[in-house]
């Protein structure tokens, strides 16, 4: 965490780091509640934790799967939940949850992944509905594969590779952090307006696996 608050800390943003266990209720509830004593409101949420293994569905086991939905899905579920009373409380709000594209479509090796990830998107057109009234914007963007460190390691491990990758995707490169950046940006201000209940593909065009 201290390496990340450092980082905000030198663009000059005012940053509140706040430890909590994303699996438990309370713990979202109350990472809420402090945030939105620290800063009065809460304007935007953005759902963007998560993660997965490699697995086939016949040698996942039960506790497995539980796992992934557990932490793609539930989670989002938990933090839309706990923000709700303060964005209607101050009038509305944003919500951005961060799907997959791997939820739009099947992905072999990544089963429950993907289908934790299509519950996202399922979640986010129902909150939408079921919310706007309140004020409360609520949409999804789906990255395609974007460079990290996590998928340099996993899934890029050599140039080669990367290029077979690149190859895939019509614009030509594969994603970086700052393309979601941008969609977030957009979602998360007045220019998305009369957006709500979306699933947004930031993916270069992508149309395989990602």
């Amino acid at each position: 965490m201290e390496p990340v608050v450092k980082e905000i800390e030198q663009t000059r943003g005012e940053v509140f780091p706040v430890q909590a266990d994303m699996r438990r209720y309370e713990d979202v509830e109350d990472m809420m509640q402090r945030a939105a004593e620290r800063f009065g409101r809460i304007d935007v949420l953005i759902n963007n934790a998560g993660g997965s293994f490699g697995h086939t569905l016949e040698s996942l086991s039960p506790n497995g799967f539980d796992a992934v939905v557990r932490n793609n899905l539930n989670q989002v579920f938990y933090c839309c939940k706990a923000v709700r009373p303060i964005m209607v409380e101050q009038g509305g709000g944003r919500i951005i949850n961060i799907s997959s594209v791997a939820g739009l479509r099947a992905t072999p090796g990544l089963g429950a992944y993907g289908a934790a990830k299509a519950g996202v998107v399922n979640l986010t057109e129902t909150m939408a509905m079921e919310w706007a009234s309140d004020g409360i914007f609520v949409n999804c963007i789906a990255p395609g594969l974007i460079q990290t460190e996590g998928t340099e390691e996993v899934l890029m491990p050599t140039p080669e590779i990367k290029r077979q990758f690149e190859e895939q995707i019509p614009v030509g490169r594969i994603g970086v952090p700052e393309d979601i950046l941008n969609a977030c940006l957009y979602l998360g201000t007045e220019a998305s307006s009369y957006v709500t209940g979306e699933t947004i593909k930031v993916s270069g065009g992508g149309t395989g696996r990602f």
